[in-house]
């Protein structure tokens, strides 16, 4: 079975939910790793096929504290020939509304990941209707 890794750093838990979310998609065509950034190794992404990351942007559209040592060791590995896409939550009161998808989404291109789709991106809370639509954004992957 093809496999899957979802990385994700969270502060106040929405991207923790939109990852749960998305491992539950996942699951019936992937074997599925769902990982918090603080417990993620980059090697680690080189054992999987399609890779997900999931991040809140805080300040002015950076990437959630935690994601930062992540981030920065990515260029480590060799993730060419591998398969991604980035989904985060922020606030669109701030211009940079989810910058943290954008900086991950660039740096999977700039690694040469096949980035599958334009980064989901919510603004607040997770209700129904972002269920929907980040289940709606894994199925199109």
């Amino acid at each position: 079975m093809t496999k899957a890794i979802i990385v994700y750093g969270s502060t106040t838990g929405n991207t923790e939910e939109l990852s749960e979310i998305v491992e539950g998609v996942l699951t019936d065509k992937y074997e599925v790793k769902r990982i918090n950034v603080i417990k993620a190794e980059v090697e680690m992404l080189k054992e999987f096929d399609l890779i997900l990351l999931g991040s809140s942007t805080w300040g002015s559209g950076e990437l959630q504290e935690d994601f930062y040592e992540f981030y920065d060791n990515l260029d480590e590995v060799d993730l060419s020939a591998k398969q991604g896409a980035v989904f985060g939550t922020g606030d669109e009161s701030f211009p940079e509304f989810c910058g943290a998808v954008d900086i991950l989404e660039d740096k999977l291109k700039d690694l040469g990941v096949n980035v599958l789709a334009e980064g989901f991106k919510w603004d607040g809370d997770i209700n129904t209707e972002a269920e929907k639509q980040v289940e709606n954004w894994v199925e199109n992957l």
